[in-house]
């Protein structure tokens, strides 16, 4: 039986394709605490204020009718709330159409059962003849505004996906247009060591496969921090190879904890800013400090380099630091922060973004 069931749900109610950026399951909000409970039972005592107006007027208004349509309307809101917590877990992977349609279903159910309830309750202590009126009554009524609330819900959730999906391409297209450019200054720099060290250069194309094939492999927007920072080893590794000892690097990684993400490629373009427009321009080169660090629920990547009087941040680096805010607001909102400092002797990029948003 069970079986015939799920084969009949898969049939009839095909899972729809999640968001890649953020997983997207129930149109619904969290309904059953906190907030979302308060509004319910705000929202219901408000109609019930509405519906013995309507009935009774203003002058003339009925307290007694009033508790009446409102114990009603509370039951039904709190009753619809526990059905709907209970079967999200069965609607999370349904078509958002089927799972409003579901939902609205049940909510009527909801109103026919306590309506049935209540004139039985009403036969019952009056010792009058038990009927359905109440029942259907209550179902109209509970039609009516259930219907409006799941329908604007539905297209409110509709509208974040369609969002959601536009902000995805846009963060993909920055990506995109960071890698090409890390792709020709690797190019330029394996030509320029092939005349003079063939051998270092044949090493560099294995490192620099390695370091592609993390970069490219995977398709999500996102990566672990650790796979960012072993990326941009790989990365100043390559450049050590180039520039010999003129090159330095210190790494000073704090505990900053785990599940800690950051858009992918995002540390790597800091970091070439620093080689291209500091060491490079240093006859006697000079020394990379990377420093992470977590205060609270920030992460702060630092870099800090040389700094050389003629160095000037051309229409490319800008380019690729804009890029890298813009992706990082993307991801983590307002509070996303790429500062620059200087004192006269060091330039500073930092990075910084909360650990969610």
């Amino acid at each position: 039986m069970m079986e015939r069931i799920l084969r009949w749900r898969e049939k009839w109610l095909p899972r729809r394709r999640a968001v890649s950026l953020y997983e997207v399951d129930y149109f619904l909000p969290d309904l059953c605490r906190g907030e979302g409970l308060l509004a319910v039972i705000v929202i219901s005592l408000l109609l019930s204020v509405l519906m013995a107006v309507t009935r009774y007027g203003i002058e003339d208004f009925d307290w007694l009718g009033f508790g009446n349509i409102a114990f009603m309307a509370i039951w039904i809101a709190l009753l619809s709330v526990l059905v709907l917590c209970e079967c999200n877990r069965w609607l999370v992977g349904v078509r958002y159409t089927w799972s409003a349609v579901i939902s609205f279903g049940l909510v009527l159910a909801v109103a026919f059962v306590v309506g049935v309830a209540a004139d039985y309750v009403v036969a019952w202590s009056l010792g009058g003849v038990f009927g359905f009126a109440r029942a259907l009554d209550a179902v109209v009524v509970t039609a009516i505004p259930a219907g409006i609330l799941l329908r604007y819900l539905y297209l409110q959730q509709q509208l974040r996906i369609q969002q959601r999906a536009e902000l995805e391409a846009r963060i993909q297209a920055l990506q995109a247009r960071i890698r090409p450019h890390f792709l020709f200054n690797s190019m330029n720099m394996i030509a320029s060591l092939i005349g003079s060290d063939p051998e270092k250069a044949e090493r560099v194309v294995e490192d620099l496969s390695d370091l592609f094939r993390r970069a490219l492999s995977d398709a999500q927007t996102l990566v672990p921090l650790r796979e960012e920072l072993a990326l941009c080893r790989s990365y100043m590794a390559i450049e050590k190879m180039r520039l010999g000892d003129r090159l330095r690097t210190e790494w000073e990684i704090g505990d900053y904890g785990a599940g800690v993400q950051i858009p992918c490629l995002s540390l790597q373009p800091v970091l070439e800013n620093a080689v291209y427009h500091g060491i490079q321009l240093l006859p006697a080169g000079g020394t990379v400090e990377i420093r992470v660090r977590r205060a609270g629920d920030r992460i702060s990547i630092s870099v800090r380099n040389p700094f050389n009087p003629r160095m000037r941040h051309n229409k490319g680096s800008k380019s690729a630091m804009d890029n890298v805010r813009r992706r990082l607001e993307a991801h983590f909102g307002p509070r996303a922060r790429v500062e620059f400092l200087t004192d006269g002797e060091h330039y500073v990029t930092t990075l910084s973004y909360p650990l969610a948003w």
